[in-house]
């Protein structure tokens, strides 16, 4: 990149992956976490019986902890090639890394949407009443997907602001 060039998108883009790698984290987490929710529940005699439930007896929410991680290692891979010391704008610069990174950007947004959509479908298809943590796991998963999906547009987007300074001559 030339002196003086703004570089603001490189800047936006590393705040959304960040943003997305806690996210995918703090979901995964807060999921894995939700292990005893009582559930009450209406018996045939109209009698509510309560029962405890853990994340790992619905698939679609052990797929959303394991999705989340797998999203957060790759979302470390990611920030780290992308401020690698291969990527200073020169023509001759290395292709592999910035092939590998938009690969990355595809397998991070696909394990995040999916996991959301099978957690917010097993609610619906299962007719689950679940507990908090789960509710909140489902939302902050869908926060990451989003901020994963806004990192991979704004890094082809050029933004006219510089944010750290240009490297030193």
């Amino acid at each position: 990149m030339p002196d003086g060039e703004p570089n603001g998108s490189k800047a936006v883009t590393l705040l959304l992956r960040l943003c997305t790698m806690g996210l995918a984290l703090a979901s995964a987490i807060v999921m894995a976490t939700a292990n005893e929710c009582t559930i009450d529940g209406d018996g045939d005699d109209g009698a509510a019986a309560a029962t405890t439930v853990t994340y790992k007896d619905y698939p679609p929410f052990a797929y959303l902890v394991g999705s989340n991680i797998a999203a957060t290692i790759l979302e470390m891979a990611a920030i780290y090639l992308q401020t690698g010391k291969g990527d200073n704008g020169d023509e001759e610069a290395p292709v592999l890394p910035r092939v590998v990174l938009v690969v990355v950007d595809v397998a991070v947004q696909v394990l995040l949407y999916s996991s959301s959509g099978a957690a917010f479908a097993a609610v619906a298809a299962y007719g689950v009443q679940t507990c908090g943590q789960v509710n909140k796991a489902k939302f902050i998963g869908l926060g990451a997907s989003l901020a994963a999906g806004l990192a991979a547009f704004v890094k082809d987007v050029p933004l006219p602001f510089s944010m750290w300074p240009s490297p030193s001559e």
